[in-house]
């Protein structure tokens, strides 16, 4: 939905009957997507799960429908991977309301569908650079360039550090809990278990004790040293 169209007040978060009318009757396309997101996280996982999967689906389609058209079809697999990357992504983070994401997305839903986007795009160029039998340079004219270039002089990695990065994240991907997906990426960026003073922590984007965000980190290095072979992750 763009800022252009009309959308309509959605019900109170407390009325779930309004809410459940409004999927059942096709009504869910007028509602802000921020509203949705709402929706869906004040619901939680001890609500009601199938008007929370009604609106999740629903919001799921919505993504998809801003994603697609803004990924060329010059990338590697016609630019699917870095559709799915930003979709999965962006479901994760409705499913995490205290991350950073899963806060944005209730406010500003639009950037950030963009800047989850541009990092799929950035993933899927450094990896292409990396493989040149793939054609992936981004289009003239792609949305994101702006974006993805900035991203390129910002980052002064070593090529081998960035390889093994976008080799880490592919792996993840197996990882079926997001949970324990969104832990370990906190822990290679850097973010502490427990917070410290002006600083937030894993447990607390993940809304779980210290030694469970431990303890899940440990259980993805493990799952990754057998996957990768190697024993500094």
């Amino acid at each position: 939905m763009t800022g252009d169209e009309k959308t309509d007040e959605p019900p109170s978060l407390s009325d779930l009957d309004g809410w459940r009318g409004a999927a059942t009757e096709g009504r869910l396309a007028k509602y802000r997507s921020e509203d949705i997101v709402t929706a869906i996280q004040r619901i939680g996982s001890h609500g009601d799960q199938r008007l929370r999967g009604d609106l999740l689906v629903h919001i799921s389609d919505r993504l998809m429908r801003m994603i697609r058209p803004r990924v060329g079809r010059n990338h590697r697999n016609d630019g699917e991977d870095i559709v799915q990357r930003a979709h999965e992504q962006l479901i994760v983070a409705i499913l995490m309301p205290g991350s950073a994401d899963g806060k944005a997305l209730r406010k500003t839903f639009g950037a950030c569908v963009a800047s989850r986007l541009a990092d799929a795009i950035r993933v899927e160029l450094k990896y292409a650079s990396r493989n040149q039998s793939f054609s992936t340079l981004p289009s003239p004219d792609s949305d994101f360039e702006e974006e993805t270039d900035a991203f390129e002089r910002s980052d002064d990695k070593p090529a081998d550090q960035v390889e093994q990065e976008v080799h880490v994240e592919r792996v993840l991907q197996k990882i079926d809990d997001p949970r324990k997906q969104r832990a370990f990426r906190l822990h290679m960026e850097g973010v502490p278990l427990e917070p410290g003073k002006g600083t937030t922590s894993i447990a607390q984007e993940l809304s779980v004790s210290a030694k469970t965000a431990g303890k899940w980190i440990a259980e993805v290095q493990e799952f990754l040293k057998t996957e990768m072979g190697v024993s500094n992750v």
